[in-house]
């Protein structure tokens, strides 16, 4: 069983995606909906996450830097945690920064928000 979690503001889009989780047991997920970005880091290490999927859309060009401290510390904190990043393709911007912090080895990958549920399934699959 892995425990997943999702690191998001964006309670539709956790709701939806633990629904999804949920009609899919053979995945052996667990998912965690962190949903307070001030306390997701300690609830991620509590809980001793796998694999974090972390929502930056709307966010990282504004909070950039702190995205990748919250990265850092997540690895720092949980070794053997994945970091997943959910980003849109829509904003260049943002994706250079996630393109950078792959490179970087600050997060593991990246996957586009308008991406199918089965593909961020199969990544965290992956992991």
């Amino acid at each position: 069983m892995k425990n997943i979690g999702i690191i998001t503001t964006s309670r539709i889009f956790a709701q939806s995606f633990s629904l999804i989780v949920k009609e899919r047991p053979e995945l052996e997920f667990k998912l965690f909906l962190l949903l307070d970005p001030n306390q997701a880091l300690l609830d991620a290490e509590i809980i001793k996450i796998d694999a974090a999927v972390i929502d930056i859309t709307n966010n990282a060009s504004k909070n950039f830097e702190n995205m990748l401290r919250f990265c850092e510390e997540l690895r720092k904190n949980i070794p053997g945690c994945h970091i997943l990043l959910l980003v849109s393709q829509e904003d260049r911007g943002d994706c250079k920064m996630v393109i950078e912090a792959v490179k970087n080895k600050t997060a593991d990958d990246y996957v586009f928000y308008d991406a199918s549920l089965e593909y961020l399934l199969a990544k965290l699959a992956a992991f």
